[in-house]
């Protein structure tokens, strides 16, 4: 006999709060039933937190002197009372208080800078604890421009700027930071623009997500066009996110090994460490 476990899972949510986002921002909150469904129903145990694009100001420009330039930048949003960071699967409301917290305005910086808001969150003196080491890390992108990460703290929309941050070097952070590896221990993926037919419907000022839909295809996450309907887009990341959080069955004795036959639905799955089962 065996009991059903499926992997631990850390969900973070980097939002655009810049001044164009009030929409795709009361979407996610709508139809973030869609997106938790799956994890609640299968059992999961999972944390789900939400930052801003313009969480690195409490980070790598925390001595600079702007007005957004202070630690408390890097602390999870919430919106709820009294306030809860993270969520859980163990949060009574769990829909509603998230929906309060990833409505995080749009009172922002135009400087959106997803990749290094994303790293100066998990970093952050003020969420420790959040990821657990033998958790799935994923990380959610929604904005409606593109990221332009870099050195220093001028706006600089250039993809030919000299400190532009590498795509890559994002994917080697969340290596070091979760220990793991692109696909099986994290993934990023993006609700963002992915073509010119979207950017074009949004209106003047948006931007192509090229860089984003990179990090999206280096570490194994999904693209997801921010022009299409959220709910649809919440499943298919809740998809990805199954596929790559694969269940355990824990045994409640040791086996013989050649004995074992995993039976799931009525069907007999074979073994195979790709499309079938392994035993540890």
């Amino acid at each position: 006999a065996s009991t059903f476990m499926p992997r631990k899972l850390d969900v973070l949510f980097v939002v655009d709060n810049s001044g164009s986002m009030s929409s795709s921002q009361s979407n996610l909150a709508s139809n973030f039933p869609s997106f938790i469904n799956y994890f609640k129903s299968k059992g999961y145990d999972f944390k789900i937190a939400v930052t801003t694009t313009d969480a690195f100001y409490g980070d790598q420009f925390i001595s600079n002197g702007c007005s957004l330039c202070n630690v408390n930048q890097t602390r999870f949003r919430t919106g709820a009372t009294p306030a809860t960071y993270v969520v859980d699967n163990t949060t009574s409301n769990l829909e509603s208080i998230f929906a309060l917290n990833v409505q995080v305005g749009i009172a922002g910086s135009g400087d959106e800078r997803a990749f290094s808001s994303m790293k100066a969150a998990l970093n952050s003196s003020l969420n420790v604890g959040f990821h657990r080491t033998d958790a799935f890390l994923s990380v959610i992108i929604i904005s409606d421009e593109e990221d332009f990460s870099h050195d220093d703290i001028n706006l600089n929309e250039s993809y030919a700027q000299p400190t532009l941050h590498s795509v890559a070097s994002y994917k080697t952070f969340l290596e070091t930071f979760t220990s793991g590896a692109a696909t099986t221990d994290f993934s990023v993926s993006t609700i963002s623009i992915l073509d010119e037919t979207c950017r074009a419907s949004l209106g003047a000022g948006r931007k192509i997500a090229q860089r984003y839909m990179d990090l999206a295809d280096l570490t194994g996450g999904s693209k997801n066009s921010l022009c299409s309907a959220f709910n649809g887009v919440l499943n298919n990341i809740s998809a990805t996110i199954a596929a790559q959080t694969q269940a355990q069955f824990v045994l409640n004795r040791s086996p013989v090994l050649s004995s074992i036959r995993v039976i799931i639905d009525g069907v007999l799955i074979p073994e195979n460490n790709t499309e079938g089962w392994s035993y540890s």
